[in-house]
């Protein structure tokens, strides 16, 4: 008789009767049929919730590992409830991390979490505090309070569901070019004139593998850092604070051309990942993108040198698509979107 816990756990052989039994059967055929594609990405997103649920609950697997990283991500609000969910995706990757960190500027939630957090606390998630640093807490936190780093981070956002390979891709990219920044999502800074940073949304969407001082990495897909670019960040202090308060990306992208670093895309296109359902209350993409918040921060942020390094440095992602822009195979290869997007502090 299979055991009741490894049926939910992985419940893909069990797809057709859930369906039955849950009463979707009507539901799903009559979606098929208006949009077959749509439908099935639903229908397997929300199979993986139910076995990250399942993970959560009954699984005793530490979520670290041997692989050379830190990773960490940090959360607020509501995101609290569902964070759960990115860090059971991570911990599923076929590579874990040494430590795995999580964030948080609410000294209650870190004496009473979640029973969710609690059992992965068990299973080696370190819940720590941090100052009120906003996004900023993905990487200022660590880089603060870590001295003499000697192992790269990897910043994940708290709303996405990442593949297996997802850490050890960003990890094979590193070992072969060590002195960069790898992202599996990055925008080409684009220029109006040859001399002024363009608005954001004209910036192109990344393309290609090449290294530049102008391929500019997103943190929704998940950025590696490599130790002496931490080191950076914490000689830099928090001057975001007046700079770009809520766009670490573009913080962290003037201190790397300041500092040296150029940026890399993993894979020739861009990795676009499942957000958490009901996580898009609140997120900073209405102010960074679609207000134009990205744009007084990137101004802010950017002098006349990082301009002239970058306008020195043409190569990086290619060009054809604004900043926005998803191409059909980036989108395939990774997996449906959800109807909410990710909620990147600056996409």
């Amino acid at each position: 008789m299979v055991d009741a816990r490894a049926r939910w756990a992985h419940p893909g052989g069990q797809t057709w009767r859930w369906i039955a039994v849950t009463g979707r059967l009507p539901r799903l055929l009559a979606g098929l049929l208006r949009d077959p594609a749509a439908s099935w990405a639903r229908l397997r997103l929300d199979l993986r919730l139910r076995r990250l649920r399942a993970r959560s609950r009954f699984s005793s697997r530490p979520v670290t590992g041997d692989a050379a990283a830190v990773v960490n991500l940090t959360s607020y609000g509501h995101r609290i409830g569902t964070v759960f969910y990115t860090v059971e995706s991570i911990a599923a990757g076929t590579v874990r991390p040494r430590r795995l960190i999580l964030w948080l500027d609410d000294p209650a939630v870190l004496a009473h979490p979640p029973r969710t957090l609690d059992r992965l606390r068990a299973r080696g998630l370190e819940l720590l505090y941090s100052p009120d640093y906003g996004p900023h807490k993905k990487q200022f936190a660590y880089a603060s309070t870590v001295h003499s780093p000697a192992l790269p981070l990897v910043a994940a956002d708290d709303d996405v569901l990442y593949p297996r390979r997802w850490l050890a891709d960003l990890l094979t990219g590193y070992a072969r070019y060590p002195g960069d920044v790898h992202a599996h999502r990055t925008h080409r800074i684009e220029f109006d004139d040859g001399h002024d940073i363009a608005p954001y949304a004209r910036w192109s969407a990344g393309t290609g593998t090449q290294a530049s001082f102008r391929t500019f990495c997103t943190g929704v897909s998940g950025i590696l850092y490599p130790p002496a670019l931490l080191t950076a960040l914490a000689t830099e202090g928090t001057g975001f604070t007046d700079r770009a308060p809520w766009a670490d990306d573009v913080w962290v992208h003037s201190v790397m051309v300041r500092h040296g670093f150029r940026g890399r895309q993993v894979a020739a296109l861009q990795a676009e990942y499942p957000a958490v359902p009901g996580t898009q209350r609140g997120t900073l993409y209405g102010r960074n993108v679609r207000d134009g918040g990205n744009d007084a921060q990137i101004h802010a942020c950017f002098g006349s040198a990082e301009l002239r390094r970058m306008l020195e440095d043409p190569g990086g992602p290619g060009r054809g698509r604004s900043a926005g822009a998803v191409s059909p195979a980036a989108t395939g290869a990774a997996g449906a979107r959800d109807a909410d997007e990710p909620g990147s502090h600056v996409r």
